[in-house]
């Protein structure tokens, strides 16, 4: 026993110079900044990713093919599929806590000294004079594995898979939101960098026609071969003419990179879009009369079918509050090991129940069932709410179509107009019969006619896909499962092609369970918010 004050004292010696060096390596610690090599490397992984495994164009993008390449490689879209498998994950994980936890124990203790006691008369409180004893053994190894089971526990996590599983069906919904929105921005987008494909070299050939022409009016003011006063109204016209082509020509310079953002396409990448014949762009007609549209959109609007999984998830909430009230049961069983070569058995079996029942549960119950009571209310509030909304939205964007569609028709109708001017005053012109500000002039209205043709367009488009959008129609079918962008491609056009022809708008939305993510873009990926290619799009 002497050296037991020794080995003490070596022992605190010991946990002393951890906690120094624990303590020193705590005062060391500092930022460690990436330099800018690093980031310089990973700015470069980061763009050589961004368009990894992405076929080139090899031809010109229609608008099938953009909505195709939006649903593979956009990056945002990306996202909300990550979103969507983190939480179909959850809910994988939610399984395992339904089943009892099963555990594995190991340990090892050890003594200075033998756990030795003496004892007293209870009586007369004298010492024992027999010597100290004991019955346990300076170094332990210990281990077990046990099975519990709790019942209560089990029935809240019940509740909690099935809140998961409505979550991740809810991220599904989300996901279609987010693909209608991008698909409205790339039909958008598609459509303003047709017009400029279409326009860009007449714009350019009538701002250098338009400066030539200023020039020569100079030349007649300064050598008075006309009016003064007349010559310089027509520098006054042909500037302003300038001034309105070059503000057409500045609208056409972001419309190609916005549609490669959206299609993940590198910036600076050349490429033509496939508009077809302009005389064939027609904007198609909605099939259904409004009070159907009505009962779709309450059916298979995504935003509706979110607040459905929403007040499902309130009400298993409640039921779950209502469990925690009730006492909880649990059941083990495990099997032990002991090396302590005192006890007779060193391994055996234990078993046992035990009820547990928090009672201060029973004052704040009233209070906890009443709060979940007021979030189901509230949620079918927001449900009935949204629904209203929704409603009104379906006229609105109605009636934004139709006036789109008219303004579209007279947009036609006014381009066809100025076209034909433009044409008779550059034969007039070359007959030697028209002067070149009113051939400017025309030629500059005959531009602004047919960007306006485009733009209506665009814009009829846009409301007919937010309608869509709104009534719940996905433009992808269900049936695009691992498919390449040639066939998602074809697939998108064929169902485009019965949309604008009034076919499956009475079919049911695609389901929301989620799909793998390399096939998700299939028929929820659409998301409603694709519409018609220019040939989808004829009557």
């Amino acid at each position: 026993m002497t050296d037991q004050p020794h080995r003490a004292g070596s022992w605190i010696r010991g946990v002393g110079a951890i906690a120094a060096c624990a303590i020193a390596a705590a005062c060391a610690l500092k930022p460690d900044p990436f330099t800018q090599a690093e980031f310089e490397a990973r700015a470069a992984a980061d763009r050589t990713a961004m368009f990894a495994d992405q076929p080139p164009l090899d031809g010109p993008l229609t608008l099938p093919e953009a909505l195709a390449r939006v649903l593979r490689f956009n990056l945002d879209r990306r996202a909300r599929m990550m979103e969507e498998a983190l939480a179909l994950g959850q809910f994988d994980l939610d399984r395992f806590d339904l089943l009892p936890a099963v555990t594995a124990n190991a340990g090892y203790a050890g003594r200075d000294a033998f756990n030795a006691t003496s004892s007293k008369d209870l009586v007369t409180g004298a010492a024992s004079d027999a010597n100290p004893t004991y019955s346990t053994d300076r170094d332990l190894l210990t281990a077990d594995l046990g099975l519990t089971w709790n019942i209560l526990d089990f029935g809240v996590s019940w509740y909690t898979a099935h809140q998961n599983a409505d979550r991740a069906l809810i991220a599904a919904e989300r996901r279609r939101k987010a693909v209608a929105n991008l698909a409205q921005e790339v039909r958008y987008a598609f459509w303003r960098a047709a017009a400029a494909q279409a326009l860009r070299d007449r714009v350019v050939a009538g701002i250098l026609r338009a400066e030539s022409a200023v020039a020569d009016m100079e030349r007649v003011e300064r050598e008075r071969l006309r009016e003064p006063t007349e010559a310089l109204r027509m520098q006054k016209t042909l500037l302003e003419n300038i001034r309105q082509l070059e503000t057409i020509d500045q609208q056409m310079v972001s419309a190609k990179a916005e549609l490669a953002a959206l299609i993940n396409l590198p910036p600076g990448t050349g490429f033509t879009v496939a508009v077809g014949d302009p005389e064939e762009m027609r904007v198609p007609d909605v099939p259904l009369p409004i009070e159907d549209l009505e009962l779709a959109a309450l059916a298979n609007n995504p935003d509706l079918r979110e607040q459905v999984y929403l007040g499902r998830i309130a009400a298993e909430e409640t039921r779950k509050e209502i469990l925690r009230l009730l006492p909880g049961i649990s059941f083990d069983f495990s099997r032990q090991y002991d090396s302590n070569s005192f006890l007779a058995d060193n391994h055996w079996t234990q078993w046992g129940a035990k009820i547990t029942w928090n009672l201060l549960n029973i004052l704040s119950a009233p209070d906890r069932i009443a709060h979940t009571e007021t979030a189901e209310q509230v949620a079918e509030a927001r449900r009935l709410a949204l629904r209203m909304a929704v409603l009104a939205q379906v006229h609105v964007v109605s009636h934004q179509l139709a006036s789109a569609r008219r303004q579209f028709d007279r947009a036609d109708r006014l381009w066809h107009i100025e076209t034909r001017l433009a044409e008779t005053s550059g034969r007039r012109q070359r007959g030697g019969a028209a002067n070149p500000v009113e051939r400017v002039t025309l030629e500059t209205a005959a531009i602004a006619a047919e960007l306006r043709r485009y733009q209506t367009f665009a814009a009829a488009q846009m409301a007919y896909g937010k309608l869509m959008a709104t009534v719940g129609v996905d433009p992808v079918p269900d049936t695009v499962a691992e498919a390449g962008l040639p066939d998602l491609a074809a697939a998108i056009r064929s169902r485009l092609d019965a949309l604008a022809e009034g076919r499956s708008w009475t079919g049911d939305p695609p389901p929301t369970a989620a799909p793998d993510p390399e096939t998700a873009a299939g028929p929820q990926a659409a998301g409603g918010g694709a519409d018609t290619a220019p040939d989808a799009a004829r009557r």
